[in-house]
């Protein structure tokens, strides 16, 4: 029979060879992209069982948090229409549009709170007059709020006047679309026609 300090020490030998080999691998190509589907039950049983896993808890302490920072990145954001579609998330007071302030506010968020990262996810949307438009989600085990330069506070995401297009996917390289097609061809219809 193995004892203890030996068997310990032959598990801590293995473990190292097989971390060296790991250092000498060279990445060749990322997984495949996949397909959008429903998270494992074992995951969705962690989100309600502990939803700050998974969603940004609307406690005292983080609501004036997200509170704070909105206000922060409103006041660093100056609303202006831009030529182009070039998006960045800004450090000082600048010139900005829809996306910069959905990217800053973001930044800013996971910055502040990152265990909640997965929380803070972009989406696009069409407005009332049918204008390409961005914003910032925010999981919350209520549900999801909308944080947008458009408007003075966060509200739920169903009481902004929108057609809901695509959303950001957390930790990963594609988004959903999260919108209804025919009203979305309609818009599209309507604004190539103005």
């Amino acid at each position: 029979m193995i004892n203890a300090h030996l068997r310990n020490f032959l598990t801590i030998s293995a473990l190292t060879i097989v971390l060296s080999a790991c250092q000498t691998i060279e990445l060749q190509t990322a997984m495949p992209a996949g397909t959008v589907t429903p998270a494992p039950r074992g995951y969705s049983a962690l989100c309600q069982r502990a939803p700050s896993e998974c969603v940004l808890p609307l406690d005292r302490e983080t609501s004036k948090e997200l509170i704070a920072l909105h206000n922060k990145v409103k006041d660093l954001i100056i609303p202006t229409a831009e030529q182009g579609d070039y998006w960045q998330s800004v450090s000082t007071r600048s010139a900005g549009d829809c996306e910069d302030f959905a990217l800053t506010l973001r930044k800013h968020l996971r910055e502040s709170l990152p265990e909640y990262s997965a929380a803070f996810l972009l989406a696009t949307a069409y407005t009332e007059n049918a204008q390409y438009h961005a914003v910032l989600t925010i999981e919350t085990p209520s549900g999801t709020l909308v944080c947008d330069i458009r408007f003075p506070q966060c509200a739920p995401w169903d009481s902004f006047p929108y057609d809901w297009h695509l959303r950001e996917v957390a930790g990963q390289n594609h988004w959903e679309d999260i919108g209804d097609h025919e009203i979305l061809a309609d818009i599209r219809s309507a604004s190539i026609g103005d």
